[in-house]
């Protein structure tokens, strides 16, 4: 079963990726989806967010509304967490509210002064929807094409199809980086 903070993201997957299948049945479970998820996450670590001045007055404001540069957050307490410089976690949904898609934390309370660092997972969907694409592709790589009686049957358009939209998810997909091993140590450049 795919963990309950997941669900939001395999709809929206499942939306890029035109999974429904023919006659209502679904190509991809949310557990295949959720696993090419995982393929796709990253790890935030006490990110520190960036705060927003929202002007009450022309002398007054405030600062409740804190952005985080990656979006498309597994949704829950356990892989979403908010802290101040001092280490507090503000676990509690009386604390803030937060938009998982666009990794926008809204304070209920003015933080002036304070810094807010977020810990969670961020996944990307465009290089999920690419792999399923690609899968996708393989499970149709077999169809043919057929001329009958003045008819065609052009099924082999399908992996055509898939093989361009894998391409096209992949361009919008976030770039991967890796860190060089050289002697058993990690070289930083």
């Amino acid at each position: 079963m795919a963990r309950s903070g997941m669900y939001d993201l395999i709809l929206r997957v499942r939306n890029l990726t035109d999974t429904a299948g023919t006659a209502g049945t679904a190509i991809w479970t949310d557990e295949e989806i959720e696993d090419t998820l995982d393929d796709h996450k990253y790890r935030v670590h006490r990110e520190e967010l960036e705060r927003e001045k929202t002007y009450l007055t022309n002398t007054t404001y405030e600062y409740r509304v804190f952005h985080s540069r990656y979006r498309d957050y597994e949704q829950g307490t356990a892989y979403f967490q908010v802290a101040d410089s001092a280490g507090s976690a503000r676990v509690l949904t009386t604390d803030y509210t937060a938009d998982y898609q666009r990794g926008v934390v809204t304070t209920v309370t003015d933080q002036a002064g304070t810094t807010l660092y977020l810990t969670g997972w961020s996944y990307d969907l465009n290089g999920a929807a690419a792999d399923l694409w690609r899968m996708r592709a393989g499970k149709v790589s077999s169809y043919y094409s057929v001329d009958m009686d003045g008819h065609r049957l052009s099924r082999s358009d399908w992996f055509k199809h898939c093989s361009e939209m894998a391409e096209m998810y992949d361009r919008r997909s976030r770039p991967i980086t890796v860190r060089p091993w050289r002697d058993g140590l990690v070289e930083d450049r």
